[in-house]
């Protein structure tokens, strides 16, 4: 994995329940897990089409570095897109790599509704 390809930066954020600093419920919402660098990779022509053949919506992958805790529960957002921030639900479990199984993550991704 090239290290340089790693510029975009994401934040994965889980659905609870936030709280104010008194610690008085405020209701539910997406509150950050994490801040991490990764590689955004859209789904080329040809993966879409088969994407879509297989009956699965994912859009587009993103690998980072490994970090425990990520679930299929939580989005990510992504800074470097375009002029705003994007989110993208993490749809199955991050896919570990071949190699050691500790290095680098795989999420599939798919355009979140906000």
């Amino acid at each position: 994995m090239n290290i340089g390809a790693m510029d975009k930066l994401c934040i994965v954020e889980k659905y609870e329940e936030i709280r104010d600093e008194y610690n008085n419920l405020i209701g539910k919402g997406w509150a950050e897990f994490t801040r991490l660098y990764g590689d955004f990779q859209p789904l080329s022509s040809k993966d879409l089409i088969a994407a879509k053949a297989a009956g699965v919506s994912t859009r587009a992958r993103l690998i980072t570095h490994f970090i425990d805790g990520i679930d299929s529960s939580m989005r990510v957002s992504i800074y470097g897109l375009s002029s705003e921030m994007q989110s993208f639900n993490i749809d199955g479990d991050p896919q570990s790599d071949l190699k050691s199984n500790r290095e680098y993550l795989t999420f599939n991704l798919v355009k979140a509704e906000i």
